[in-house]
């Protein structure tokens, strides 16, 4: 006869009586009785999966089980299946007492706090977990009232995104480190900077200064310290700086403000120790007398009128020439007063430690109607600075004209 809540009963009627045959009809259904029951399938409570076949057992095995309210202790040996939900939002300590080697899977409806204890609440991380909607934990028991979390899922990460959301990720640190051991990462508190071990030495990496945009340069003002240097202009070219210390922007050619041309002498000062090659262009330079306007070099010592080597001469009207000795000369000969001298003269640097340049001019002298070109070399007494425009021997004044000057 069928089982009653897993329990077997013999059919009515099979009982013998002392002294008294057996009755083949009542024998012979109590053996066919046993024989069904035998191959039918045996439910949980009897000792048996209740289902024909391994996945139904499995299945049956792992039933889900009613529903459990959160409390400080929420008694898994009470669970009526392996897979249950949690309700509540009270914190839990405990999970009572079951059998070592027992696993339930514990869905969460709300958020709570699973308490971590190293002996009775084992968690990932030594770290109590708040958990949320839908959160699953899988919980083995270890005996004697002791759980271990063996794995937790979060309802809302997804799988294998790389995220560390607990606990904060913190480098070993120490002022000046210096690991080998291939993949070993440490942060240096003196200089601000990650250090990386690559087996053998130790490889830097330096944060990026702020307010980096596209197009900047970074150079290193210390060991370990990157700086920003802000993009140029269009044209402008990488020099270092002055005092030889840092990369700066610089245009190809600096040019000077033009000047009017008055006074005795016109001096351009301040030229950087950096510049290579001068150029000064004129523009209808005339003076209130006859003598000839020329250039003269100079240094922190002043303007140097002597040791220039080389000659000028004319082309057309007074055809003659001069050599050079008090600087570089436009014309060979006295202009007269009404003439304007229009050209450019260009110094170039020969030898920098012997402070060597060379000097040319082309260029005409009008009204007199003859154009000019001289050329030659000076060797100054130290770094060039300064460019004077004045005439032989300083005795006229200026009167009219433009100058200007450009050094690169």
């Amino acid at each position: 006869m069928p089982r009653a809540g897993g329990v077997y009963s013999a059919p009515p009627g099979t009982a013998g009586t002392p002294n008294t045959t057996i009755e083949s009809a009542k024998y012979n259904a109590l053996v066919a009785d046993l024989v069904t029951d035998a191959n039918a399938a045996r439910p949980v409570t009897a000792g048996g999966m209740g289902a024909t076949t391994a996945v139904g057992g499995s299945d049956n095995l792992n039933a889900a089980g009613a529903n459990m309210a959160s409390a400080a202790t929420v008694n898994l040996a009470n669970a009526t299946g392996g897979a249950l939900t949690i309700t509540g939002t009270v914190t839990i300590t405990s999970f009572g007492v079951v059998g070592a080697g027992a696993e339930r899977v514990l869905t969460f409806a709300a958020i709570l706090t699973l308490t971590y204890n190293a002996t009775s609440m084992i968690l990932p991380g030594a770290a109590n977990i708040i958990t949320a909607a839908g959160d699953v934990a899988t919980m083995r028991s270890l005996g004697g009232g002791n759980w271990q979390c063996i794995s937790y899922q979060r309802a809302t990460t997804a799988p294998f995104n790389n995220v560390l959301t607990q606990p904060a990720l913190t480098l070993e640190q120490s002022a000046a480190p210096v690991p080998t051991a291939e993949g070993r990462i440490q942060w240096d508190t003196d200089d601000n900077v990650i250090v990386v071990g690559d087996g053998a030495a130790t490889q830097i990496f330096v944060p990026l200064p702020a307010s980096t945009v596209a197009g900047d340069l970074l150079y290193l003002s210390a060991s370990k310290v990157l700086t920003r240097l802000a993009k140029g202009t269009a044209a402008q070219v990488l020099n270092m700086n002055p005092g030889a210390t840092a990369p700066a922007w610089a245009d190809r050619v600096t040019l000077g403000t033009p000047v009017s041309a008055s006074g005795v002498a016109v001096d351009f000062t301040g030229i950087p120790a950096t510049a290579k090659c001068i150029t000064v262009s004129l523009s209808g330079i005339s003076t209130n007398g006859t003598s000839p306007v020329m250039l003269q070099m100079g240094t922190a010592g002043g303007v140097e009128n002597t040791g220039y080597n080389g000659s000028v001469g004319a082309i057309g009207g007074t055809a003659t020439s001069l050599v050079l000795s008090d600087g570089l000369r436009f014309s060979p000969t006295a202009t007269a007063a009404a003439d304007s001298v229009h050209g450019v003269a260009v110094f170039n640097l020969i030898e920098a430690a012997s402070n060597t340049w060379s000097m040319s001019w082309v260029g005409s002298v009008s009204n007199s109607n003859f154009a000019s070109t001289a050329g030659g070399s000076k060797v100054l007494a130290g770094t060039l600075d300064r460019i004077r425009l004045t005439t032989q021997g300083g005795v006229n004044a200026f009167d009219a004209g433009k100058i200007n000057i450009s050094y690169c």
